[in-house]
Protein backbone atom coordinates (compact mmCIF):
# COMPACT_ATOMS: atom_id res chain seq x y z
CA UNK A 1 0.00 0.00 0.00
CA UNK A 2 1.53 3.48 -1.17
CA UNK A 3 1.82 6.36 1.55
CA UNK A 4 -1.27 8.41 -0.11
CA UNK A 5 -3.52 5.27 0.65
CA UNK A 6 -2.41 5.05 4.29
CA UNK A 7 -2.94 9.09 5.21
CA UNK A 8 -6.87 8.75 6.42
CA UNK A 9 -6.26 5.20 8.18
CA UNK A 10 -3.02 6.40 10.48
CA UNK A 11 -4.87 10.25 10.32
CA UNK A 12 -7.97 7.47 12.14
CA UNK A 13 -5.70 5.90 14.36
CA UNK A 14 -4.11 9.36 15.72
CA UNK A 15 -8.04 10.03 16.30
CA UNK A 16 -8.39 6.65 18.06
CA UNK A 17 -5.41 7.01 19.93
CA UNK A 18 -5.80 9.95 21.41
CA UNK A 19 -9.87 9.19 22.52
CA UNK A 20 -8.64 5.80 24.15
CA UNK A 21 -6.08 7.79 26.02
CA UNK A 22 -9.19 9.80 27.17
CA UNK A 23 -11.74 7.21 27.71
CA UNK A 24 -9.03 5.79 29.87
CA UNK A 25 -8.81 9.13 31.90
CA UNK A 26 -12.41 9.39 32.30
CA UNK A 27 -12.98 5.71 33.06
CA UNK A 28 -10.37 5.89 36.30
CA UNK A 29 -11.51 9.43 37.27
CA UNK A 30 -15.35 8.72 37.00
CA UNK A 31 -14.96 5.29 39.32
CA UNK A 32 -12.63 6.98 41.74
CA UNK A 33 -14.78 10.07 42.28
CA UNK A 34 -17.93 7.76 42.95
CA UNK A 35 -16.29 5.45 45.35
CA UNK A 36 -15.23 8.34 46.98
CA UNK A 37 -18.09 10.14 47.37
CA UNK A 38 -20.42 6.69 48.46
CA UNK A 39 -17.48 4.11 49.30
CA UNK A 40 -20.18 1.88 47.56
CA UNK A 41 -19.14 -1.15 45.60
CA UNK A 42 -22.65 -1.08 43.98
CA UNK A 43 -22.69 2.88 43.34
CA UNK A 44 -19.49 1.90 41.26
CA UNK A 45 -20.96 -1.17 39.90
CA UNK A 46 -23.95 1.06 38.84
CA UNK A 47 -21.83 3.09 36.38
CA UNK A 48 -20.74 -0.34 34.44
CA UNK A 49 -25.05 -0.60 34.08
CA UNK A 50 -25.43 2.73 32.45
CA UNK A 51 -23.11 1.89 29.87
CA UNK A 52 -25.76 -1.64 28.90
CA UNK A 53 -28.61 0.75 29.80
CA UNK A 54 -28.17 3.59 26.77
CA UNK A 55 -27.04 0.15 24.15
CA UNK A 56 -31.05 -1.03 24.80
CA UNK A 57 -31.80 2.43 24.25
CA UNK A 58 -30.50 3.31 21.48
CA UNK A 59 -29.56 -0.26 19.62
CA UNK A 60 -33.35 -0.27 18.00
CA UNK A 61 -32.74 2.90 15.92
CA UNK A 62 -28.83 3.76 15.78
CA UNK A 63 -28.08 1.20 13.24
CA UNK A 64 -30.92 2.48 10.68
CA UNK A 65 -29.11 5.98 11.46
CA UNK A 66 -25.31 5.07 10.82
CA UNK A 67 -26.04 2.94 7.72
CA UNK A 68 -28.20 6.23 6.03
CA UNK A 69 -25.98 9.26 6.92
CA UNK A 70 -22.34 10.53 7.30
CA UNK A 71 -20.76 8.40 9.74
CA UNK A 72 -18.05 11.44 10.04
CA UNK A 73 -20.25 13.58 10.66
CA UNK A 74 -22.44 11.65 13.58
CA UNK A 75 -18.44 10.81 15.17
CA UNK A 76 -18.00 15.12 15.06
CA UNK A 77 -21.05 15.70 16.72
CA UNK A 78 -21.07 13.14 19.43
CA UNK A 79 -17.10 13.47 20.46
CA UNK A 80 -18.16 17.78 20.91
CA UNK A 81 -21.33 16.59 23.07
CA UNK A 82 -19.20 13.97 25.09
CA UNK A 83 -16.84 16.98 25.99
CA UNK A 84 -19.96 19.72 26.62
CA UNK A 85 -21.04 17.05 29.19
CA UNK A 86 -17.43 15.92 30.69
CA UNK A 87 -17.16 19.78 30.94
CA UNK A 88 -19.95 20.28 33.74
CA UNK A 89 -19.30 16.73 35.66
CA UNK A 90 -16.90 18.82 38.06
CA UNK A 91 -19.30 20.93 38.58
CA UNK A 92 -21.91 18.75 39.88
CA UNK A 93 -22.02 18.25 43.97
CA UNK A 94 -24.63 15.59 43.18
CA UNK A 95 -24.11 12.33 42.87
CA UNK A 96 -27.94 11.61 40.61
CA UNK A 97 -27.05 14.55 38.46
CA UNK A 98 -23.08 13.03 37.78
CA UNK A 99 -24.91 9.53 36.86
CA UNK A 100 -27.19 11.47 34.77
CA UNK A 101 -23.91 13.13 32.67
CA UNK A 102 -22.61 9.79 32.75
CA UNK A 103 -26.06 8.57 30.87
CA UNK A 104 -25.94 10.70 28.43
CA UNK A 105 -22.04 10.70 27.87
CA UNK A 106 -22.47 6.82 27.45
CA UNK A 107 -25.68 6.91 25.01
CA UNK A 108 -22.99 9.28 22.86
CA UNK A 109 -21.00 6.74 23.14
CA UNK A 110 -23.18 3.30 22.42
CA UNK A 111 -24.11 5.59 19.34
CA UNK A 112 -20.58 6.30 18.54
CA UNK A 113 -18.90 3.07 18.53
CA UNK A 114 -20.25 1.15 15.72
CA UNK A 115 -20.18 4.20 13.89
CA UNK A 116 -16.82 4.56 13.67
CA UNK A 117 -16.76 0.95 13.21
CA UNK A 118 -18.84 1.06 10.13
CA UNK A 119 -16.90 4.10 9.42
CA UNK A 120 -13.18 2.17 9.32
CA UNK A 121 -14.94 -0.71 7.72
CA UNK A 122 -16.42 1.41 4.77
CA UNK A 123 -12.71 3.40 4.70
CA UNK A 124 -10.53 0.00 4.49
CA UNK A 125 -9.91 -2.53 1.73
CA UNK A 126 -11.15 -5.62 2.38
CA UNK A 127 -7.36 -7.33 1.74
CA UNK A 128 -5.77 -5.54 4.36
CA UNK A 129 -8.47 -4.92 7.59
CA UNK A 130 -6.46 -7.96 9.17
CA UNK A 131 -3.56 -5.62 9.63
CA UNK A 132 -5.19 -3.11 10.07
CA UNK A 133 -6.85 -4.34 12.96
CA UNK A 134 -3.73 -5.80 14.50
CA UNK A 135 -2.28 -2.24 14.02
CA UNK A 136 -5.92 -0.30 16.00
CA UNK A 137 -5.23 -3.10 18.70
CA UNK A 138 -1.71 -1.89 18.96
CA UNK A 139 -2.82 1.96 19.13
CA UNK A 140 -5.47 0.56 21.94
CA UNK A 141 -2.73 -1.29 23.71
CA UNK A 142 -0.48 2.10 23.94
CA UNK A 143 -3.55 4.24 25.21
CA UNK A 144 -3.79 1.93 27.51
CA UNK A 145 -0.29 2.57 29.16
CA UNK A 146 -0.17 5.77 28.70
CA UNK A 147 -3.95 6.31 29.55
CA UNK A 148 -3.66 5.55 33.22
CA UNK A 149 -0.39 6.73 33.51
CA UNK A 150 -1.06 10.34 32.27
CA UNK A 151 -4.34 9.92 35.22
CA UNK A 152 -1.68 8.64 37.65
CA UNK A 153 0.24 12.52 37.34
CA UNK A 154 -2.97 13.93 36.81
CA UNK A 155 -4.15 12.29 39.96
CA UNK A 156 -0.81 13.42 41.89
CA UNK A 157 -0.14 16.65 40.76
CA UNK A 158 -3.83 17.98 40.54
CA UNK A 159 -7.55 16.73 41.81
CA UNK A 160 -10.16 14.35 40.15
CA UNK A 161 -11.72 17.22 38.51
CA UNK A 162 -9.36 18.90 36.72
CA UNK A 163 -8.98 15.23 35.29
CA UNK A 164 -11.89 15.59 33.53
CA UNK A 165 -11.32 18.89 32.05
CA UNK A 166 -8.22 17.84 30.34
CA UNK A 167 -11.27 15.04 28.75
CA UNK A 168 -12.73 17.98 27.88
CA UNK A 169 -9.86 19.13 25.38
CA UNK A 170 -8.87 15.73 24.36
CA UNK A 171 -12.42 14.82 22.97
CA UNK A 172 -12.28 18.47 21.24
CA UNK A 173 -9.38 17.62 19.37
CA UNK A 174 -10.54 14.08 18.52
CA UNK A 175 -13.42 16.31 16.89
CA UNK A 176 -10.90 18.51 15.03
CA UNK A 177 -8.68 14.94 13.19
CA UNK A 178 -12.16 13.84 12.16
CA UNK A 179 -13.01 16.76 10.24
CA UNK A 180 -9.93 16.07 8.70
CA UNK A 181 -10.93 12.40 6.70
CA UNK A 182 -12.64 12.17 3.98
CA UNK A 183 -16.43 11.61 3.67
CA UNK A 184 -17.64 7.68 4.73
CA UNK A 185 -17.86 5.65 1.19
CA UNK A 186 -21.07 4.24 1.76
CA UNK A 187 -22.39 1.38 -0.51
CA UNK A 188 -25.77 1.66 1.00
CA UNK A 189 -28.15 2.87 -1.92
CA UNK A 190 -30.54 4.44 0.16
CA UNK A 191 -28.34 7.16 1.97
CA UNK A 192 -29.35 10.03 3.31
CA UNK A 193 -33.29 8.41 2.76
CA UNK A 194 -35.75 9.48 5.80
CA UNK A 195 -35.73 8.17 8.59
CA UNK A 196 -39.16 6.23 9.73
CA UNK A 197 -40.77 4.16 12.27
CA UNK A 198 -41.30 1.82 8.83
CA UNK A 199 -37.63 2.31 7.75
CA UNK A 200 -36.04 1.16 11.31
CA UNK A 201 -39.18 -1.71 11.80
CA UNK A 202 -38.05 -3.44 8.51
CA UNK A 203 -34.51 -2.57 9.16
CA UNK A 204 -35.20 -4.95 12.07
CA UNK A 205 -36.94 -7.48 9.91
CA UNK A 206 -33.42 -7.58 7.81
CA UNK A 207 -31.07 -8.03 10.78
CA UNK A 208 -33.34 -11.04 11.79
CA UNK A 209 -33.57 -12.52 8.51
CA UNK A 210 -29.94 -12.43 8.53
CA UNK A 211 -29.19 -14.15 11.61
CA UNK A 212 -31.53 -16.59 10.89
CA UNK A 213 -29.03 -17.05 7.48
CA UNK A 214 -25.91 -17.28 9.26
CA UNK A 215 -26.67 -18.81 12.49
CA UNK A 216 -23.43 -20.19 13.11
CA UNK A 217 -21.78 -16.70 13.06
CA UNK A 218 -24.38 -15.52 15.63
CA UNK A 219 -23.93 -18.21 18.20
CA UNK A 220 -20.31 -17.54 18.01
CA UNK A 221 -20.48 -13.65 17.59
CA UNK A 222 -22.81 -13.96 20.98
CA UNK A 223 -21.04 -16.15 22.83
CA UNK A 224 -17.78 -14.29 22.28
CA UNK A 225 -19.68 -11.33 23.56
CA UNK A 226 -21.16 -13.18 26.71
CA UNK A 227 -17.25 -13.95 27.66
CA UNK A 228 -16.16 -10.34 27.17
CA UNK A 229 -19.26 -8.65 29.06
CA UNK A 230 -18.60 -11.15 32.07
CA UNK A 231 -14.99 -9.11 31.76
CA UNK A 232 -17.69 -5.92 32.14
CA UNK A 233 -18.84 -6.94 34.71
CA UNK A 234 -15.41 -7.58 36.66
CA UNK A 235 -14.52 -4.38 36.02
CA UNK A 236 -17.58 -3.03 37.77
CA UNK A 237 -16.00 -4.67 40.73
CA UNK A 238 -12.16 -4.10 39.63
CA UNK A 239 -11.63 -1.12 41.93
CA UNK A 240 -13.24 -2.04 44.62
CA UNK A 241 -11.53 -5.25 44.85
CA UNK A 242 -8.36 -3.28 44.44
CA UNK A 243 -8.60 -0.84 46.89
CA UNK A 244 -10.76 -2.35 49.43
CA UNK A 245 -9.31 -6.03 48.95
CA UNK A 246 -5.75 -5.83 47.95
CA UNK A 247 -5.89 -2.18 49.92
CA UNK A 248 -3.89 -0.53 47.11
CA UNK A 249 -3.58 3.11 47.22
CA UNK A 250 -4.88 5.10 43.69
CA UNK A 251 -1.35 5.09 42.87
CA UNK A 252 -0.74 1.88 42.89
CA UNK A 253 -4.18 1.09 41.26
CA UNK A 254 -2.89 3.14 38.75
CA UNK A 255 -0.05 1.32 38.35
CA UNK A 256 -1.76 -1.90 38.30
CA UNK A 257 -3.54 -0.84 35.29
CA UNK A 258 -0.70 0.52 33.83
CA UNK A 259 0.96 -2.59 33.89
CA UNK A 260 -1.98 -4.20 32.29
CA UNK A 261 -1.86 -1.44 29.56
CA UNK A 262 1.94 -2.91 28.82
CA UNK A 263 0.06 -6.48 28.64
CA UNK A 264 -1.97 -5.13 25.87
CA UNK A 265 1.29 -3.36 24.14
CA UNK A 266 2.82 -6.78 24.13
CA UNK A 267 0.12 -8.80 23.05
CA UNK A 268 -0.89 -6.06 19.87
CA UNK A 269 3.01 -6.18 19.11
CA UNK A 270 2.48 -10.17 18.50
CA UNK A 271 -0.47 -9.78 17.34
CA UNK A 272 0.65 -8.60 14.29
CA UNK A 273 2.50 -11.45 13.24
CA UNK A 274 -0.10 -13.76 14.45
CA UNK A 275 -2.74 -12.38 11.89
CA UNK A 276 -0.77 -13.16 9.08
CA UNK A 277 -0.93 -17.23 10.61
CA UNK A 278 -3.96 -17.59 12.53
CA UNK A 279 -7.87 -17.68 11.24
CA UNK A 280 -9.62 -14.96 13.18
CA UNK A 281 -12.05 -16.92 14.61
CA UNK A 282 -8.71 -18.76 16.50
CA UNK A 283 -7.62 -16.08 17.77
CA UNK A 284 -10.82 -14.78 18.94
CA UNK A 285 -11.34 -18.22 20.65
CA UNK A 286 -7.80 -18.65 22.10
CA UNK A 287 -7.42 -14.97 23.04
CA UNK A 288 -11.02 -15.14 24.84
CA UNK A 289 -10.24 -18.40 27.29
CA UNK A 290 -6.27 -16.84 28.43
CA UNK A 291 -8.19 -13.54 28.86
CA UNK A 292 -10.74 -15.57 31.35
CA UNK A 293 -7.15 -17.26 33.02
CA UNK A 294 -6.21 -13.68 33.43
CA UNK A 295 -9.25 -12.91 35.40
CA UNK A 296 -9.00 -16.50 37.61
CA UNK A 297 -5.73 -15.47 38.46
CA UNK A 298 -6.54 -12.00 39.97
CA UNK A 299 -9.20 -13.44 41.28
CA UNK A 300 -7.19 -15.46 43.38
CA UNK A 301 -4.26 -12.95 44.15
CA UNK A 302 -3.72 -11.90 47.31
CA UNK A 303 -0.75 -9.64 46.73
CA UNK A 304 0.13 -6.85 44.71
CA UNK A 305 2.67 -8.88 42.41
CA UNK A 306 0.17 -11.89 41.75
CA UNK A 307 -2.77 -9.45 40.63
CA UNK A 308 0.07 -7.73 38.60
CA UNK A 309 0.49 -11.03 36.47
CA UNK A 310 -3.42 -11.78 36.56
CA UNK A 311 -3.46 -8.25 34.65
CA UNK A 312 -0.89 -8.74 32.62
CA UNK A 313 -2.20 -11.98 30.80
CA UNK A 314 -5.58 -11.11 30.34
CA UNK A 315 -4.44 -7.51 28.66
CA UNK A 316 -2.04 -9.40 26.86
CA UNK A 317 -4.79 -12.05 24.94
CA UNK A 318 -7.61 -9.12 25.33
CA UNK A 319 -5.54 -7.56 22.37
CA UNK A 320 -5.23 -11.09 20.25
CA UNK A 321 -8.97 -11.46 21.04
CA UNK A 322 -10.60 -8.38 20.15
CA UNK A 323 -8.21 -8.51 16.88
CA UNK A 324 -9.43 -11.77 16.25
CA UNK A 325 -13.07 -10.29 16.87
CA UNK A 326 -12.84 -7.58 14.73
CA UNK A 327 -11.71 -9.38 11.68
CA UNK A 328 -13.83 -12.08 11.79
CA UNK A 329 -17.18 -9.63 12.27
CA UNK A 330 -15.72 -7.42 9.27
CA UNK A 331 -15.68 -10.83 6.84
CA UNK A 332 -19.38 -12.20 7.70
CA UNK A 333 -21.71 -8.94 7.94
CA UNK A 334 -22.42 -7.44 4.89
CA UNK A 335 -20.65 -3.67 5.41
CA UNK A 336 -24.04 -1.85 4.25
CA UNK A 337 -25.90 -3.39 7.04
CA UNK A 338 -22.75 -3.33 9.54
CA UNK A 339 -24.79 -0.35 11.58
CA UNK A 340 -28.20 -2.02 12.14
CA UNK A 341 -26.38 -5.66 12.47
CA UNK A 342 -23.80 -4.58 14.84
CA UNK A 343 -26.07 -1.93 16.92
CA UNK A 344 -29.02 -4.29 17.55
CA UNK A 345 -26.43 -7.39 18.28
CA UNK A 346 -25.03 -5.33 21.10
CA UNK A 347 -28.53 -4.17 22.33
CA UNK A 348 -29.05 -7.97 22.63
CA UNK A 349 -25.59 -7.86 24.69
CA UNK A 350 -26.23 -4.74 26.19
CA UNK A 351 -29.27 -6.84 28.15
CA UNK A 352 -27.66 -9.73 29.37
CA UNK A 353 -24.88 -7.55 30.90
CA UNK A 354 -27.10 -5.16 33.02
CA UNK A 355 -28.49 -8.90 34.14
CA UNK A 356 -25.12 -10.02 35.00
CA UNK A 357 -23.59 -6.64 36.25
CA UNK A 358 -26.83 -6.08 38.96
CA UNK A 359 -26.50 -9.95 39.72
CA UNK A 360 -22.84 -9.57 40.59
CA UNK A 361 -23.35 -5.99 42.32
CA UNK A 362 -26.01 -6.92 44.72
CA UNK A 363 -24.26 -10.01 45.25
CA UNK A 364 -21.50 -8.01 46.90
CA UNK A 365 -24.16 -7.90 49.73
CA UNK A 366 -24.48 -11.41 51.08
CA UNK A 367 -21.03 -12.22 49.67
CA UNK A 368 -17.64 -10.95 49.81
CA UNK A 369 -16.16 -9.04 46.96
CA UNK A 370 -13.43 -11.75 46.44
CA UNK A 371 -16.02 -14.53 46.43
CA UNK A 372 -18.18 -12.59 43.23
CA UNK A 373 -14.86 -12.30 41.46
CA UNK A 374 -13.67 -15.68 41.66
CA UNK A 375 -17.42 -16.38 40.40
CA UNK A 376 -17.59 -14.34 37.55
CA UNK A 377 -14.28 -15.35 36.27
CA UNK A 378 -14.69 -18.81 36.54
CA UNK A 379 -18.14 -18.42 34.80
CA UNK A 380 -15.61 -16.62 32.29
CA UNK A 381 -13.40 -19.34 31.64
CA UNK A 382 -16.28 -22.17 31.37
CA UNK A 383 -18.10 -19.89 28.54
CA UNK A 384 -14.45 -19.14 26.76
CA UNK A 385 -13.39 -22.54 26.90
CA UNK A 386 -17.33 -23.64 25.46
CA UNK A 387 -16.29 -21.12 22.60
CA UNK A 388 -12.92 -22.81 21.91
CA UNK A 389 -13.99 -26.06 21.42
CA UNK A 390 -16.72 -24.41 19.33
CA UNK A 391 -14.22 -22.51 17.39
CA UNK A 392 -11.61 -25.09 17.34
CA UNK A 393 -13.78 -27.65 15.74
CA UNK A 394 -15.32 -25.67 12.84
CA UNK A 395 -12.07 -24.41 12.21
CA UNK A 396 -10.93 -28.15 11.77
CA UNK A 397 -13.81 -28.83 9.59
CA UNK A 398 -13.34 -26.39 7.65
CA UNK A 399 -9.42 -27.23 6.55
CA UNK A 400 -10.51 -30.87 6.77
Amino acid sequence: MSSFKWKFPILYLCSVGFANIGGWIYLLTINLMVLDITGSALAVATLYIIKPITQLLVGPWAGSIIDRVSTKHIMVYLDIVRAILIFFIPFSDSILFSYILVFFIQMAGAIFEPASFTYMTHLLPENIRHRFNAILSLVHSGAFVTGPLIAGVLFMIGSLKEALFVNVFIFLLCAALTLLLPKQMSTANYENSRITWLNIRNDWSLVIYFSKKAIPFFVIYMMFQMAMLLTAALDSMEVTFAKKVLNLSNTAYGSLVTLAGIGFLVGAICTNVLVRLAPAKLLMSIGALFVSVGYVIYSFSTTYLLASIGFFVLSFFLSISNTGFMTYIQSNIPTDMMGRISSLYEMISSFIQIIVILFLGFATQWLSVREVVIGGSILMFCVALNLTFLSASKVKRKIA
